[in-house]
């Protein structure tokens, strides 16, 4: 395993769908400077500061941004900037031989969940589906510090690393593009139990909706028995969670998984239902036999808490706990 993200190592920056940082300096600026000064180096990716109307570049620039990266000896991480909805176009360019030879960490939310998945399949190796720069970083304290210092815990966690749910959260969604951030929410936090149980199996998972776009390609992992699923989304249609819920159903996956575990849906539009994004997933997925933690921090909310893709967890849904193992 790596060493982890250990002061004074250097995070290079990737911009695999959206062009965040040309299109937002201030927050790009604070998220680099809090970066900075936690003790770490920046290394700017070369898509950094450049847009392509919805993207930072071509599917080929975006790729060749990781594949420099990852060839860097000097970049220990790689964060993604942003999200988007076009990080699949680069699965074909990625140096997946390279990577599994010469393994870095990798960090990244959302969309990025096609990259994390397509390195996991290619090589075994565990990514982490967790904070991206700007998003996680532009914000304010305590958020991003409660996120960076997760981030550190999970990557270089010895023999096993219990999660502690932060005490607020923020579900705003921030305007990075034409203000500065001035203040944040501070809602009271509160995971729920919607099945007791307790299991332990390999983590997998990510953002919802994009789930959906490596679906079937030689780039998404199966989901094999015993797994603890997690997964989330933003701005999701109560409808559209629904769908997706019941296409993972007919796929079978909720016959296979141990344990699952549901992010915060931020923004959630409930289409009038008056129902919890959560209480839409279970009503789809029927009864289950599995246990399942909701409203968890591994989200688009703030902070968010950075979780493995590949690594063993084990969780208590009784005490609402998740446990990474090595």
């Amino acid at each position: 395993m790596h060493k982890g993200l250990e002061k004074g190592a250097t995070i290079g920056i990737f911009s695999p769908s959206y062009p965040i940082t040309a299109e937002a300096v201030n927050a790009v600026t604070r998220a680099e400077s809090f970066i900075k000064s936690k003790g770490y180096h920046i290394k700017r990716g070369r898509q950094w500061g450049k847009a392509d109307a919805f993207r930072s570049g071509t599917a080929k620039e975006r790729a060749d941004e990781v594949n420099e990266l990852l060839y860097d000896s000097d970049v220990d991480c790689l964060m993604a900037s942003f999200g988007g909805c076009v990080t699949n176009g680069i699965l074909p360019y990625i140096d997946y031989d390279y990577f599994a030879k010469n393994p870095k960490l990798v960090v990244g939310m959302s969309d990025t969940t096609a990259l994390l998945l397509a390195l996991y399949e290619k090589t075994r190796i565990p990514v982490y589906y967790g904070t991206n720069f700007v998003t996680s970083f532009a914000r304010l304290s305590p958020y991003r510090d409660i996120a960076f210092q997760c981030l550190c815990d999970v990557m270089g966690f010895k023999d096993k690393y219990v999660y502690s749910a932060p005490e607020y959260y923020s579900d705003e969604i921030v305007d990075w593009w034409n203000k500065d951030l001035l203040s944040e929410k501070q809602m009271p936090n509160r995971i729920i139990t919607v099945r007791a149980g307790k299991t332990t199996g390999r983590l997998i998972g990510g953002n919802l909706s994009t789930l959906a776009v490596i679906w079937g390609t030689p780039y998404m992992p199966e989901i094999k028995k015993g797994d603890i699923l997690f997964l989330e989304d933003t701005e999701a249609w109560a409808g559209d969670v629904e769908r997706y819920i019941t296409w993972l159903k007919l796929c079978g996956v909720f016959n296979l998984i141990s344990g699952l575990i549901i992010g915060k849906f931020r923004a959630f539009d409930d289409a009038g239902t008056k129902k919890k994004s959560y209480e839409i997933i279970m009503e789809s997925l029927g009864e289950v036999n599995f246990p399942i933690i909701a409203e968890t921090d591994f989200s688009h909310c703030a902070p968010m808490l950075s979780i493995p893709i590949g690594i063993t967890g084990e969780l208590d849904a009784n005490a609402q706990t998740l446990t990474l193992l090595r």
